[in-house]
């Protein structure tokens, strides 16, 4: 085999989408329609993807999303800690990982990047530290929860703890309604945008992305409700393997009803029903209560490193917009050392 190459092009190629619908490590993240919405909705993003090659043999690849702001430019794989680890055919894992790896520090150097990050969340694949290494920055690490199905909604449903399935049961029989419901979207986003406000280092996220998201069918909304209207509500990436919680939005009232726990476990589900493997809870950090709520689920930790690109590439002004940011940003969530 000759040396591969890595190419930065506007799209990935067909073999992309035979690929991600075989590797069971791939997430919903790893659809170019999230790509292709992150880029339309957010100001100065433009959508690329590193795809490698053995010649003209498609090996692998991964999404890489360029922002324009100012007079400074980030690098992100991907936005908001979505995954762009990337994916390859059998064999050839840890030799993509690396030229991904090296076409994302080259492309910084290229650019003058002022920083921007890797998430590399794969599970059970992951990214060797190695080659996180060849890019400039800091590797720190994220948690996710994930409920298994591959072994069936039976087993799922074992798994979850006792007073957990007792309050499923008991808010079922009370009648709340678990619905697949798209035109509940305003009613919903308004929930999580409550609902963020009151958790430090959150932020709702942009609602021109989450409505591109439901039209181009990557994603699906999902509510509990009763004769009253809403009581919760959640936005779900979906893959070929994995239905992913991306954001939520609860009511005062859904507390006291228990409606969340119907939510969630209805997603599961709707998920197990069509052949997922993972139902991905989404990461708690700094969220005790949540975190405690999601193991009550069955959910296992799965753990997974982010690269922090740093701004060794930039001018001296990139380098100060960046310094700016990072004070900006204090107080959310970087992840654990090593």
């Amino acid at each position: 085999m000759s040396a591969p190459t890595a190419l930065l092009v506007a799209d990935a190629p067909a073999e992309w989408d035979a690929l991600r619908a075989l590797e069971r490590a791939a997430t919903p993240a790893h659809d170019p329609r999230v790509w292709a919405a992150l880029a339309a909705t957010l100001p100065g993003f433009e959508a690329k993807f590193v795809s490698v090659h053995d010649g003209a043999r498609f090996l692998g690849g991964a999404p890489l999303l360029i922002e324009r702001r100012g007079f400074g430019t980030w690098l992100h794989a991907l936005p908001f800690l979505l995954s762009g680890a990337p994916l390859a055919r059998r064999g050839h894992e840890a030799l993509v990982d690396a030229v991904v790896a090296d076409a994302i520090e080259r492309t910084a150097g290229e650019l003058g990047a002022s920083g921007g990050e890797w998430a590399c969340d794969r599970p059970g694949a992951p990214v060797a530290p190695e080659a996180l290494d060849r890019v400039g920055g800091e590797t720190r690490w994220f948690e996710s929860a994930r409920v298994a199905l591959d072994a069936g909604l039976d087993a799922a449903w074992h798994a979850v703890d006792r007073k957990a399935r007792q309050e499923i049961a008991h808010a079922g029989a009370a009648g709340l309604a678990f619905v697949e419901a798209p035109e509940a979207f305003d009613d919903a986003y308004a929930l999580h945008a409550h609902q963020s406000r009151r958790w430090a280092g959150h932020r709702a996220l942009p609602a021109a992305l989450s409505r591109r998201l439901l039209d181009d069918g990557a994603a699906r909304l999902f509510v509990v409700r009763d004769a009253r209207g809403v009581l919760c509500a959640t936005l779900a990436l979906d893959g070929a393997h994995e239905t992913f919680v991306w954001w939520s939005g609860a009511h005062d009232a859904a507390r006291a009803r228990r409606a969340y726990p119907v939510l969630m476990w209805g997603v599961a589900t709707w998920a197990a029903a069509r052949g997922r493997a993972r139902l991905n809870l989404g990461a708690s950090t700094g969220l005790d209560a949540v975190a405690a709520f999601k193991r009550a689920l069955g959910a296992k930790p799965s753990r997974y490193p982010v690269r922090w690109l740093d701004a060794r590439h930039a001018s001296a002004l990139g380098r100060t917009l960046a310094a700016v940011q990072r004070r900006l940003r204090r107080g959310r969530a970087r992840g654990a050392a090593a």
